[in-house]
């Protein structure tokens, strides 16, 4: 399981799954259709209306096929969207401005929606740039509706009153999104903290606080629901060696090599990470005795393997324990150092389990022949 930690930049898009989207294309064409039901029910469809509400339904559930099919393109069906909700807003309210239209006038009450649907399908760049054009071409259209049957004062005070009111939505939805913004800052920064304090810079994988806690929760399963776990802890052999003889620069991208190597070879219930040095853990959860044996070695076999710079090759010593044979964390975490140190003292490049290193105990013990 790769734990690698990283800074991105700030996401200024709007975060809008593709379900979420179809839903939103969705309530446009039910709320589109019910006011289009309303309006003929009530015998204030204008014509305009009239043509333009089947319109903006179409579009709408055009939309919504295409975005089946266009799946890596939703970018460009969030822009028509856009572009066919604000098109609309601001024809029909221009439209109900000319003298012979403004019977009923249903339509500016909603100019407000252009800057909140701008900043929901489009991302923070591209929805600036909309909202200032949506913002011209209001003023502009319903000036010219209303110029034609209306003094110049009284057009101007018509389309003062539309420009307050279009700049008080757009104030306010930018002040929404400086604090969003803001938010995300602070949000990264908190991540980039906790990941300094839980990952290792070196390595880029988890480092000892962060084993702990995932150790410490393992055994609290172990106890409390009886998920297994067991302990791997391994050790570069002769690591000083290489430190000697090539240097410490070097020394470095070998752990940063190992630690990518083992990576690659782990699950996602198998938790790694460096405990200092060149001494590393491997948290198994779930697994089975047998399968954690074979993990390690097939952990062993693949580290024998690998190619290093200037023809460096490099084995490792790996000492485990099983929540079964411990009472404790603690207790976990002295007999896989145990069996580590029985690993190493038998000629390093093995795997030591507790039946292993008793069997070895024993062989040591045993009298030799006379």
């Amino acid at each position: 399981m790769a734990d690698h930690f990283h800074h991105e930049p700030l996401n200024l898009t709007p975060v809008m799954p593709p379900t979420v989207f179809r839903w939103l294309l969705v309530l446009a064409a039910v709320s589109f259709s019910a006011i289009w039901s309303i309006d003929v029910s009530s015998g204030i469809i204008s014509s305009f209306d009239a043509a333009a509400y089947p319109i903006c339904v179409s579009s709408f559930l055009v939309t919504l096929a295409l975005s089946f099919i266009l799946k890596r393109q939703l970018t460009v069906l969030h822009f028509v969207t856009y572009a066919t909700v604000a098109g609309y807003l601001i024809s029909t309210s221009a439209w109900h401005h000319l003298a012979e239209n403004g019977i009923f006038s249903n339509s500016t009450q909603w100019l407000g929606l252009n800057y909140v649907v701008a900043y929901l399908f489009l991302d923070v760049r591209k929805a600036g740039a909309a909202t200032i054009v949506v913002f011209i071409t209001t003023l502009g259209a319903h000036f010219a509706a209303l110029i034609q049957h209306n003094t110049l004062n009284e057009a101007l005070g018509v389309v003062a009153n539309i420009a307050v009111a279009n700049i008080i939505y757009m104030a306010l939805l930018w002040t929404v999104l400086k604090m969003r913004v803001n938010g995300e800052i602070i949000q990264q920064k908190a991540q980039a903290m906790e990941e300094h304090a839980l990952f290792d810079p070196l390595t880029r994988i988890r480092n000892r606080r962060s084993l702990e806690r995932e150790m410490d929760a393992a055994d609290q399963r172990w106890h409390r629901k009886g998920e297994r776990y067991s302990i791997l802890i391994i050790d570069i052999d002769h690591f000083k060696q290489i430190n000697d003889l090539h240097g410490h620069m070097e020394g470095d991208q070998v752990l940063r090599d190992f630690a990518d190597t083992l990576t690659k070879q782990l699950q996602s219930n198998q938790f790694f990470g460096r405990w200092g040095g060149e001494e590393f853990i491997i948290l198994s959860r779930m697994d089975s005795q047998k399968d954690v044996f074979q993990l390690a070695q097939h952990l062993r076999e693949t580290v024998e393997r690998m190619q290093l710079r200037q023809m460096m090759k490099i084995t490792i010593s790996i000492g485990m324990s099983h929540c079964e044979e411990a009472s404790n964390l603690v207790q976990a975490m002295t007999i896989a150092d145990h069996n580590l140190y029985a690993a190493k003292h038998s000629g390093r490049n093995k795997v030591m389990d507790s039946q292993a290193a008793e069997a070895l105990t024993r062989i040591r013990q045993e009298p030799s022949p006379t």
